[in-house]
């Protein structure tokens, strides 16, 4: 038996792509263990992803990581993570817009913008 540890987060289309939104500070600061985390939340590495929330395809392996910025010009800080189904890989190299889209919603959600 593995053990689980809960980590809140939110499931939804941005644009035209699905991914999971997290607040950064749901998720360990440490990036291997972090990468490690995405990894079994989408059910990677397996091209089907069948034992985790991912789609079995790029399109529909993305996650966002958002966390209320330190900048005076920025309200948040956004991470995109893009999930490899077919092998143990987390990418921040490519950027998507569509989950840019929609991480306005995780940040009304958990109140993470400052207010102007």
């Amino acid at each position: 038996m593995t053990s689980q540890t809960p980590i809140h987060c939110l499931v939804f289309r941005g644009g035209t792509s699905k991914g999971l939104y997290f607040h950064a500070s749901d998720l360990p600061r440490d990036v291997p263990t972090r990468d490690s985390v995405l990894l079994a939340a989408m059910g990677a590495p397996d091209v089907r992803e069948i034992d985790g929330m991912g789609g079995g395809h790029p399109l529909t392996s993305k996650v966002a990581v958002i966390k209320m910025s330190l900048r005076d010009d920025a309200d948040v800080d956004y991470l995109f993570l893009q999930i490899w189904p077919d092998r143990a890989e987390v990418s921040d190299n490519q950027n998507c817009g569509n989950l840019l889209a929609g991480g306005r919603t995780l940040c009304a959600r958990r109140r993470i913008a400052r207010r102007r």
